[in-house]
């Protein structure tokens, strides 16, 4: 089912509607929803694939996800994959149906339903590091399309695939970023939020 590049796939990138178009933008509504008590990812960022059949290949992501106190994902996902020649290979966007934040590390998962193209019933599935002052760190595995729905829960690309599966490489953010929050619980079981990083997994 996950494959690890996009040779016989169309695939990814980013329009700006309901996503952050910026780190500035999307420190301000992670403050906005770290204010609720809520988990949140949110930015814009561009990365270029170093793998068989995608060397070169242009990757931009967009996000905006936020999993609520009582546990219920809602969000949306965009992608845009150019060719290492500067072709579109697809572009498109999904709902986000799970996300998962712990420290500076959020994974997440975005499906293509509907269908885009190609790219009907579509999986992304991401771990995106949130690099504070340095930079952010993406990873990303993806379900074939396909006639079923693929998975809809947190799977974390580097530790969450299918045995025999490919290991995935983390890829530095080239332009653009992410802000992570993770909403914590204190002691007596209120929800509060968590200002700072921690350590780097």
């Amino acid at each position: 089912m996950f494959r690890s590049n996009f040779r016989t796939t169309a695939l990814v990138a980013v329009a700006a509607v309901g996503v952050a178009a910026s780190p500035g933008v999307a420190q301000a509504r992670q403050v906005e929803a770290a204010s609720a008590g809520r988990s949140v990812v949110a930015g814009l960022g561009h990365f270029v694939y170093d793998e068989p059949n995608t060397v070169g290949h242009r990757i931009w992501f967009g996000v905006y996800a936020v999993t609520a106190p009582d546990g219920s994902t809602h969000g949306r996902f965009l992608y845009r994959h150019e060719q290492a020649d500067g072709t579109l290979a697809a572009q498109g966007r999904a709902d986000v149906t799970c996300l998962k934040v712990t420290g500076n590390v959020a994974v997440f998962t975005a499906i293509v339903s509907e269908g885009q193209g190609a790219a009907k019933n579509h999986g992304f599935y991401v771990k995106i590091i949130d690099g504070g002052r340095g930079p952010d760190q993406i990873v990303d595995a993806q379900a074939t399309n396909g006639t079923e729905r693929p998975p809809t829960g947190c799977l974390d690309p580097e530790t969450d695939l299918p045995p025999g599966s490919p290991q995935r490489p983390r890829y530095l953010i080239l332009a653009g970023g992410y802000a992570v929050h993770a909403a914590e619980r204190s002691r007596a079981g209120a929800e509060v939020t968590y200002p700072g990083r921690r350590g780097r997994p």
